[in-house]
């Protein structure tokens, strides 16, 4: 069984403390929690315990982390999810293992993801998200000095 808490914390590194960037879409965030996400909390208080209960509540278990096979694929999605939103990590996965992409994770989907490949699973979805990150860059240029950072989290670098 995959773990939350392992994968947690990855993303807590990657998403980083308090920020208010004007060119960032999502506006004040805080461990990567967005005022724009969840208008009612306050984002500058905001616990890290707070926070992992949002992204237990809202992300891991709304994808279905826990039946996913491996940890690295279960670690890859959330982290796409909280990174792209939900929907969209859910639709690039669904993407990549042939399932229809209706941005819900489904016993379908499941059941796909935990037969293919873990290797050619993990390849084909870090391709998948770096072609969605150069779209969002060229749709919305201001995400330009964004994108190397995004790319290096999608890498592993």
């Amino acid at each position: 069984m995959t773990d939350f808490n392992k994968a947690i914390e990855k993303t807590l590194v990657s998403e980083g403390g308090y920020v208010n960037d004007p060119h960032d879409a999502g506006g004040e965030t805080k461990f990567g929690i967005s005022k724009r996400s969840y208008p009612n909390v306050d984002i500058k208080s905001l616990t890290t315990d707070e926070a992992k209960a949002i992204y237990k509540r809202d992300y891991w278990d709304r994808i279905k982390c826990d039946e996913i096979a491996s940890q690295k694929v279960a670690f890859e999605l959330f982290d796409t999810a909280v990174n792209m939103g939900v929907r969209t990590a859910s639709k690039l996965m669904q993407g990549c293992v042939g399932s229809h992409p209706d941005g819900i994770i489904g016993k379908k989907t499941l059941e796909a993801i935990n037969s293919i490949d873990e290797e050619l699973l993990l390849l084909r979805f870090k391709l998948a998200k770096v072609a969605r990150y150069a779209y969002i860059t060229k749709k919305r240029p201001t995400n330009k000095k964004f994108l190397l950072g995004w790319i290096n989290r999608t890498l592993g670098a």
